[in-house]
Formats: C-alpha cells, sequence, structure tokens
C-alpha cells in the first residue's frame, strides 16, 4: 500500500484533505513519526485514525472497542511474564534464550502501544495498565519464577490461549477493515510465538512432553498423554479449558474435524486427511464470554478480573 498515493488520490476529489489532516502543514511530518513508532501492520490502523480525526467521525464504535480492550488485557497478561522474567529473575532464561524471549517481550510492548493508539483513536478508553501483581502465572506450578520448563510451559498455554482470544475477537472487529487487518497481524504473531514456544519445551524433552509439536495436537505418541477429547497437549488438567470448551456442546474443541460446515475427514477422497491431521489444521476461536471466564479463573487476579 502507497500511503502518499492514497493521499494523493483524496487531494484530487478534497481539495483541502492537508488542512483537514493538520492545520500546521505537519501532516505527513505526523504520519512518519507514527510509522517508526508502530509495526507495518499498524500503519493502516495509523492513517484510519487520522482520516476519522480529519473527517469529523466521532462514533464510538463499542463493539470494536470492547474488541480491542480484551486484547489489550491479554496483551498485558503476556508482556508481564516475559518482563518479569528478564528483569526481575534474570538468571532464570539460559543465556541462548535470552535474545528470543526479548525479541517476544518487546512484540507484545508493540502490541500494547499499538492497541492503546488504535482504541484512542477510535474514541474509546483504552484498559488501564495492568501491572504483574495482577495475575496469575502459577496455574502449572509455583515454581513459574524459578523453573525454566515452568516457564516456558506457562508461557506456552498463555500464547496458545492469546490466539484463540484473538481469533474469536476477530468477527467483532469486521466493521473496521484497517481494525481487522492488524488485528489478524498480531493474531499470527502470537501464534507465531506459541510455535517458538513449543520448540523451546521440545528441545528440553521434559517427560510427556518429548513428542510436543510446533502445533496443537493430541501427541498421540505419548504414552500415558493421550486426550483426542480435549487436545490439551500441554499435559496440565487444570489448563483444559484453553484449549477444549467453549460452551455446553463443545462447539470449539480443538479436536473440531469440521470448518465452514464441510467435513475435512477424508476430503475429495484424500484418505490422508484423517480426524487427527483435520483437527490440528486449525486453531479454534473461543468466544468473548468464555475468555473472560477462563482468564479470570487461571490468569487473573482479584481486583483486576474481567467483568
Amino acid at each position: 500500500m502507497d500511503i502518499l498515493n492514497i493521499i494523493d488520490e483524496i487531494g484530487k476529489i478534497d481539495g483541502e484533505i492537508y488542512e483537514r489532516l493538520n492545520p500546521r502543514r505537519k501532516a505527513m511530518r505526523s504520519f512518519f513519526d507514527i510509522g517508526k513508532k508502530l509495526s507495518m501492520a499498524a500503519l493502516p490502523v495509523a492513517l484510519t485514525g487520522m482520516f476519522q480525526k480529519a473527517y469529523g467521525q466521532t462514533t464510538v464504535n463499542t463493539t470494536v472497542v470492547s474488541a480491542l480492550n480484551l486484547a489489550l488485557a491479554l496483551e498485558y497478561l503476556e508482556f508481564n511474564l516475559y518482563n518479569n522474567a528478564l528483569t526481575a529473575t534474570p538468571t532464570l532464561i539460559p543465556a541462548a534464550a535470552v535474545p528470543i524471549i526479548t525479541t517476544i517481550r518487546a512484540h507484545e510492548q508493540a502490541h500494547i502501544n499499538l492497541l492503546i493508539a488504535t482504541i484512542t483513536q477510535l474514541g474509546g478508553v483504552p484498559q488501564a495498565p495492568m501491572p504483574y501483581t495482577a495475575f496469575n502465572y502459577t496455574t502449572i506450578s509455583t515454581n513459574v519464577t524459578t523453573n525454566y520448563s515452568t516457564f516456558l510451559r506457562t508461557a506456552m498455554s498463555i500464547e496458545d490461549f492469546g490466539v484463540r482470544a484473538y481469533k474469536g475477537q476477530l468477527a467483532n472487529l469486521v466493521s473496521n477493515q484497517s481494525v481487522l487487518a492488524a488485528a489478524a497481524q498480531i493474531h499470527s504473531v502470537e501464534a507465531r510465538h506459541s510455535a517458538q514456544l513449543r520448540k523451546m519445551i521440545y528441545d528440553l524433552q521434559i517427560a510427556n512432553l518429548i513428542n510436543l509439536r510446533p502445533w496443537l495436537s493430541d501427541r498421540a505418541t505419548d504414552a500415558g498423554v493421550v486426550d483426542p477429547t480435549n487436545y490439551n497437549d500441554s499435559a496440565i488438567g487444570a489448563l483444559s479449558t484453553v484449549y477444549y470448551q467453549d460452551n455446553a456442546t463443545l462447539l470449539n474443541a480443538e479436536n473440531k474435524v469440521t470448518q465452514a460446515g464441510i467435513l475435512l475427514t477424508g476430503i475429495n477422497g484424500f484418505t490422508d486427511v484423517t480426524a487427527n491431521a483435520a483437527a490440528q489444521s486449525f486453531d479454534e476461536y473461543l468466544l468473548t464470554a468464555t475468555v473472560k471466564t477462563v482468564a479470570n479463573a487461571l490468569y487473573i487476579n482479584k481486583p483486576y478480573q474481567l467483568t
């Protein structure tokens, strides 16, 4: 997308576009300053915000803002885990892994900045900053700040949860295509975080996790951990809600083999597409109510719980 050309084309219709964008004729400097601070995924959102201000489109879309605020709360959950590990417990992470965790933390901070800026641009009020103490990271084990394996498994479960939560919010963002595109790109980054963390856990060859894959699976080759019902491959029973339920009918269970009403097993005669292969091909979304319930039960302390 060539931003200059877009504004140029608008200028042919609206000769006062630059005055509308910024009365002091600093529109382009402002825009490029924004570009330096945000990722390329954020640029459509930044441009949307500029045009909203230029043309007085100030009506707040509460559905969009609520979806972004939910995402923002989860970004605080992720960021604080990594930031605490890197700053408060610097000996926790092996030297070789520090650059990886540092990069992931930087991604989460960028997501926080982007979400705050976007919510503000849309006329909403961003979720108040949530500190490390707002969260419970001990669902897997109380030694999350002293044991590297526990830290990685905790991070994996949170990233997996974030992926499902983001996917569930995309439907709430369809009214704003620019925001939707940026959120979808953040969703893909979170999925890559999960894959990276799963690879790091695999490398440790932890008992019951020796066959952990970079994507969700039932790991049917792990003796004693086979659970094709809930696809909770973390080997932590308390985390089943992250991977399994959405409602009483298990509409979005991770072992789902139907997408868009189409049965994937054996599709078009391809017998290699087994139930396992079909289920592992897609991440399932979580509905908003489920995200809040799971987050409050597993990860968020009072009085910071989501309502």
